[in-house]
């Protein structure tokens, strides 16, 4: 009787360290639980943080394009005001007398009425340096657009007298997310074409003629496409 009454004194200290342990363990559950809640507030912040940050470079950015192939000495590179009027008299002006002459605009903006600054971002060795230019307006950019593909300056593609390109090819000024996305877009195979304007990126699928927007350049590309 008494190795009895030891034995079950034994399994009752045993049952207790056992309910002592659900217990700790229901604690650090509900602990677990808090914390988990705590990480989806916070990512979600973070993302809202994230878009706000788009939309503010967005903004900012709309004011500007992204030229290639201008032809610039180093002396010109460090020089805002010279890479100004080098894309200007290469590229903008002309455009903007095809304007004129269309009867868009009275008379065609000097460079310091068109443009607010430049600058040259880093480029491959051997190649012209990606050159960025700020428009004092954004009607000025809109209008450039508008106008490129018959008044920019071109040349006969290579391989192919038949076709024309670009000599200065410019694009707007996008965010790095969205330069992704839109790189990520047009890689895939269900996309036909897909291009910005005014930082906003449309594109079109192979099965339709539908001109789709991107809402968000945080989505899936999954999500993107399949949006109707």
């Amino acid at each position: 009787m008494k190795d009895l009454l030891t034995e079950l004194t034994a399994i009752r200290q045993k049952l207790e360290k056992v309910e002592g342990l659900e217990t700790k363990i229901d604690q650090l559950t509900t602990k677990l639980d808090a914390i988990n809640a705590e990480n989806t507030k916070l990512k979600q912040t973070i993302e809202e943080l994230q878009v706000g940050l788009d939309a503010v470079e967005r903004h900012q950015r709309s004011w500007s394009v992204r030229v290639l192939n201008v032809p610039l000495t180093t002396e010109e590179e460090r020089d805002p005001r010279c890479t100004m009027e080098k894309v200007y008299n290469l590229l903008l002006q002309p455009i903007l007398e095809g304007a004129r002459e269309s009867g868009e605009i009275r008379a065609v903006p000097s460079c310091d009425q068109l443009l607010e600054t430049a600058h040259v971002l880093p480029g491959r060795p051997g190649t012209s340096k990606p050159v960025i230019v700020r428009f004092t307006k954004r009607a000025y950019k809109s209008l450039c657009f508008r106008y490129r593909k018959n008044c920019a300056p071109t040349a006969c593609a290579r391989g192919d007298p038949e076709r024309e390109r670009q000599l200065y090819p410019f694009f707007d000024d996008l965010t790095r997310t969205a330069a992704h996305k839109l790189a990520e877009i047009k890689a895939s195979d269900k996309v036909q074409s897909a291009w910005t304007i005014n930082g906003q990126i449309r594109f079109k699928l192979k099965d339709s003629n539908v001109v789709k927007k991107v809402r968000s350049v945080f989505d899936s590309l999954e999500t993107i496409l399949s949006f109707t």
